[in-house]
């Protein structure tokens, strides 16, 4: 894919897990997996930003799917189908959202920030429901790219007595 080389290994190393799992369950919902291995991969700015705005994953996925099976329900009624999020979507965005922050790679945060743009998606859904918008997520990426380190782990804190 164009994509490898604009982004950190742990990014890759995200949608390539992500990838895998979708290819195990074709019927997945992109984001959702991705969110999964956000949480499953380790130190990530990404998984900083849901840690400090508490969002327990494991619910956020719970609620995505019943929106999924409830919009599911629904569509013989609907005239406009809403389409969930497409990885290929989300590593697009997350390249723009990195240009557009003025970083010169793409990490998990900007894979975050990109899944929090789907506007119909049911996991972007269950994520806003929790009070994660784009605009908190941002914020709190300010604040974090304070104190971490540039290889994605948490700068040591020094106690000065």
């Amino acid at each position: 894919m164009s994509w490898k080389g604009s982004f950190t290994d742990r990014a890759e190393n995200t949608l390539e897990c992500t990838m895998i799992a979708l290819k195990r369950a074709p019927t997945a919902l992109a984001t959702a997996e991705l969110l999964q291995t956000m949480e499953d991969s380790g130190p990530s700015l990404a998984r900083g930003i849901l840690t400090a705005l508490e969002v327990h994953v494991p619910e956020i996925l719970n609620r995505a799917n019943r929106i999924a099976d409830e919009r599911g329900s629904e569509l013989a009624l609907r005239r406009l189908r809403s389409q969930p999020a497409s990885l290929e979507m989300i590593i697009r965005r997350a390249s723009e959202e990195a240009a557009m922050l003025g970083h010169r790679r793409v990490g998990t945060e900007h894979l975050l920030l990109a899944m929090l743009s789907a506007h119909d998606d049911p996991t972007t859904c269950a994520l806003r429901a929790a009070g994660v918008t784009q605009d908190t997520a941002r914020g709190t990426l300010r604040r974090l790219l304070i104190s971490w380190t540039d290889d994605g782990c948490p700068k040591p804190r020094v106690n000065v007595a």
